[in-house]
């Protein structure tokens, strides 16, 4: 009973002191359809870089080799942001690369978000918190962490750092959905989540990336760093044309002006593989417009095993049907001996991919640090597109018979408003 009590009152503060908006997904320039996208994307807060087609990953156990050979090799600088962070045995070698180039004199830095200590994830029966590498001369602050102070202004709690990236030497910059624990990249079972990164060798990239870090660094720490202390490298034009969207200190990009960018501007086709898809009546105007100009929108939704989450996911895919979108859904769990397909994706018209930390939700959208690239090459949303075409394998169309029974079998309104604000 306490547990449900508690529970209550988070969902009552998160109400009370929410004031994010989704208004751009109907109102303002990026809703506008006859305005061309990249004039959106840019008036939006996006920085227009370029690159090469990233090194792409879906095994986690592949890209924990890849992400230590990469700070083995770093000689000038490293840069870490996560949202959870932790440690456990199948992690040793990560942390141990990290706490040795920090101790090597290369400069380590690393913000983690102040929740990662209360991972609700199986990370919790596994993890050690990160504090022991500021003894190897890593430098590690926590984001808006727990404090009497927030208890005091409850509304602060809400701003998390959400978002996942790692910059070396100005030269490599990684994105994508992964956090630093034992379920994202350290299990080897059934705990393990799908999910990506992507690893790109783009010196522009890796600055802006560099830029967004010391403002929040410096917005969060006594210790002040200057931006002059991280080398660039010379940029380099590569043939993909990308922008980025860093929604947080120092910059005013947003993920809803982005989304309703691309939205607004789709011809033919909307791909997404939303993780936590609680959409609210803006999002889902945004995509019935969408719709109504003959745009398909077609949804691709993962199943958390855990009972009280899917209580909130049950209680509102129905409307997903409902709205005339066509959606796939996966029982994901030990009985289909699928993990949790923790992955945020979305393709429009087979051209722009977005990726990075962003789920596409009411939070994402308005109370999260998010960070997201939207690519504009075919070759990329090619590749992106067959890699949902194999998650489907594990799919099956949700129709609205099935979807109103799961809500009234599972559905959990409480949970549905806790995780629509907090999840």
């Amino acid at each position: 009973m306490r547990k449900h009590i508690l529970k209550f009152a988070i969902v009552l503060c998160l109400v009370l002191t929410s004031c994010g908006s989704t208004r751009p997904f109907v109102e303002g320039f990026a809703s506008d359809p006859s305005l061309p996208l990249e004039q959106k994307l840019v008036m939006g807060g996006g920085i227009k870089v370029s690159f090469g087609c990233p090194e792409m990953y879906f095994d986690a156990s592949a890209f924990l080799d890849r992400y230590i050979e990469l700070i083995e090799g770093a000689e000038e600088y490293v840069i870490i942001t996560t949202f959870l962070g932790s440690s456990s045995g199948e992690l040793k070698e990560l942390y141990d690369a990290i706490a040795d180039k920090a101790s090597s004199g290369v400069p380590v830095y690393m913000i983690i978000d102040g929740i990662s200590s209360y991972d609700m994830t199986a990370s919790a029966s596994f993890m050690t918190p990160l504090y022991f590498l500021r003894e190897s001369g890593v430098h590690l602050i926590e984001y808006n962490p727990l404090s009497i102070l927030n208890v005091i202004h409850p509304s602060s709690l809400l701003v998390r750092e959400h978002r996942k990236l790692v910059v070396i030497d100005g030269q490599w910059a990684v994105l994508g959905g992964m956090n630093m624990n034992y379920i994202s990249m350290g299990a080897g079972d059934i705990d393990l989540q799908r999910d990506s990164m992507y690893v790109f060798d783009s010196p522009s990239l890796a600055a802006c990336l560099v830029d967004e870090f010391v403002s929040i660094w410096n917005e969060s720490s006594v210790e002040k760093i200057d931006r002059n202390d991280f080398a660039d490298k010379p940029a380099q034009d590569g043939d993909i044309t990308g922008y980025l969207f860093n929604q947080g200190p120092g910059g005013h990009a947003d993920m809803a002006s982005m989304y309703s960018s691309l939205f607004s501007s789709a011809e033919e086709e909307i791909v997404m593989l939303p993780y936590l898809a609680f959409f609210d009546d803006n999002m889902y105007a945004s995509l019935k417009a969408a719709q109504n100009r003959g745009v398909k929108v077609r949804i691709y939704l993962p199943i958390d095993s855990r009972a009280y989450v899917q209580g909130a996911l049950f209680y509102d895919y129905h409307r997903l049907v409902e709205a005339g979108f066509d959606v796939f859904i996966e029982f994901a769990g030990e009985d289909t001996g699928l993990s949790l397909l923790h992955q945020k994706l979305a393709v429009i018209d087979g051209r722009y991919t977005v990726i990075g930390s962003s789920n596409i939700n009411y939070r994402s959208m308005t109370l999260s640090h998010e960070i997201a690239l939207v690519i504009d090459s075919v070759e990329f949303a090619s590749a992106s597109l067959a890699q949902v075409e194999e998650l489907k394998k594990n799919m099956a169309p949700l129709d609205e018979e099935t979807a109103l029974r799961l809500k009234e079998e599972k559905g959990s309104w409480p949970m549905y408003l806790f995780s629509f604000y907090g999840g």
